[in-house]
């Protein structure tokens, strides 16, 4: 009794084994990872659009030091030319016997010089640092803040001029000397227009939002800037600057700074290049961008993307899901299927062996153990094994009909043959087969069911009349 009730609940836990593919647990779990996948993916995506963003930025940013060089350079090739076209002018006006009247026509033509210039006054001093003229122009924000020639406060004992000096937010003044006709050096300061150099300083926006860009003198002061509003050149720019340049106290031999270099701090990355011979330098700085610039940036794109990132996973999830289903839903046909054909035998006192002839091992159903084997059930075996159980006068006959089934002539069979039980007795059984067909036609497995004939007297009687024929035989011999 026992056993009978341990037959189902050991077909229930197969079920159960097998169906665990449609646990709702499972099923969460798969979509919380594509889920998650869905989110390491937007990560990456992130994470490789600001890398591509902020290496784009850094190249851009090469390319406007580059360009804002060759500006530079231009602008003050300008100046030059305008003080050396001015200098015979200058040096006209405060000649001792030069009129009032000429004064007035001199500076008048200066002026006109001047007019087309990057220049709008010049200021002459004395040998002793005196304002000695004033010719052209002189803007508002400038005047009374022209002071005499200065030096480079990093230059120790030898003296260098600061040739660039900031006057006001927007001007600064370039220091020159200026020479005569007659030979004199007459020591001059170009006032610039509020426009001067800012074309070089601002090819620095081709690097995106977030740059400045500003122009050095010797000291590293920071004379002439251009930056968007929101990011101004600041002091601590101008100590980037320094440390990326790797500027040291300066002798009249040594030159400034590299020709060029470049940088990152965090939360910035640096270009500067040389102006001048190494007068001067033009720094560019830029603010790598933020992932949510990015994205905002990159918005419809990203849109496009994770629309169809989460229309692939959701197809995905749902394939999964309905083949899990569809397998489940088989595998429980398949099992019921087998439970009904098991409570069948049972109920038909009969035996199954399944034969897997792939590989020759044959299985033995419980109910067979119970008819034939007191209830031990044999481990599966060769089918040279079971072979080996059929009596030696029936072996041959099934041998015969087993190869039939293999060879593919016969895909069914039933015949009668004798069986050793386990306790050594024979047993009459009526055993029908039917063969499995793979894809090709071949046979894959044969399913042997096997039942015992009724008991009808002929046995015992055969047994005895074989028994009484022996001694009959051994006299007539």
């Amino acid at each position: 009794m026992t056993q009978a009730f341990s037959r189902p609940a050991q077909t229930a836990a197969r079920l159960t084994r097998r169906l665990e593919r449609s646990d709702p647990f499972l099923m969460r779990a798969v979509q919380v990872a594509t889920l998650a996948g869905c989110i390491l993916g937007i990560l990456i995506y992130a994470w490789l659009s600001v890398s591509g963003e902020n290496a784009a930025s850094r190249r851009a940013l090469a390319g406007a030091a580059a360009a804002g060089q060759v500006a530079a350079e231009a602008e003050l090739s300008r100046i030059q030319s305008v003080a050396l076209s001015a200098a015979p002018l200058v040096a006209a006006a405060n000649a001792a016997d030069t009129s009032a009247a000429e004064r007035v026509a001199i500076n008048a033509a200066l002026t006109r010089l001047l007019a087309t210039s990057p220049v709008t006054a010049i200021v002459v001093f004395t040998p002793d640092g005196h304002s000695a003229g004033i010719f052209g122009e002189m803007p508002s924000d400038a005047a009374g803040r022209i002071s005499p020639p200065s030096t480079s406060r990093r230059a120790g004992q030898e003296l260098l001029g600061l040739e660039l000096v900031p006057v006001s937010e927007r001007r600064a003044a370039y220091y020159l000397p200026l020479p005569t006709p007659d030979g004199r050096i007459l020591s001059a300061a170009m006032v610039l227009r509020s426009g001067a150099f800012q074309s070089a300083l601002n090819a620095g926006a081709a690097s995106g939002p977030g740059w400045r860009a500003a122009l050095l003198n010797r000291d590293g002061q920071a004379v002439l800037t251009a930056a968007t509003a929101a990011a101004p050149f600041a002091e601590s720019d101008s100590q980037f600057a320094a440390a990326a340049l790797g500027w040291r106290p300066l002798h009249a031999d040594e030159s400034s700074a590299a020709a060029r270099s470049e940088g990152q701090h965090t939360g910035a990355f640096i270009e500067t290049r040389t102006v001048a011979d190494d007068m001067l330098q033009i720094a560019y700085v830029g603010t790598p961008r933020s992932a949510v610039s990015v994205l905002i940036a990159r918005r419809y794109e990203f849109a496009a993307l994770l629309g169809a990132a989460l229309l692939a996973l959701t197809l995905a999830i749902s394939i999964i899901q309905n083949e899990w289903q569809r397998y489940d839903l088989k595998v429980r046909d398949a099992d019921l299927l087998a439970a009904r054909a098991e409570v069948t035998c049972d109920l038909l006192a009969a035996g199954v062996i399944d034969w897997s002839v792939a590989d020759g091992r044959v299985d033995y159903s419980e109910g067979w153990a119970d008819m034939f084997a007191q209830g031990a059930e044999p481990t599966s075996e060769e089918i040279f094994d079971w072979i080996a159980r059929i009596h030696p006068d029936d072996r041959l006959a099934a041998r015969d009909a087993y190869q039939a089934m293999l060879d593919g002539r016969e895909t069914e069979l039933v015949h009668r043959m004798r069986i050793r039980m386990s306790s050594g007795l024979w047993v009459q059984v009526v055993e029908r087969g039917r063969a499995i067909l793979g894809p090709e036609g071949q046979t894959r497995r044969i399913v042997l069911i096997q039942t015992t004939e009724p008991a009808d007297g002929s046995a015992l009687r055969h047994a005895f009349i074989g028994a009484a024929a022996k001694p009959a035989e051994a006299i007539a011999g």
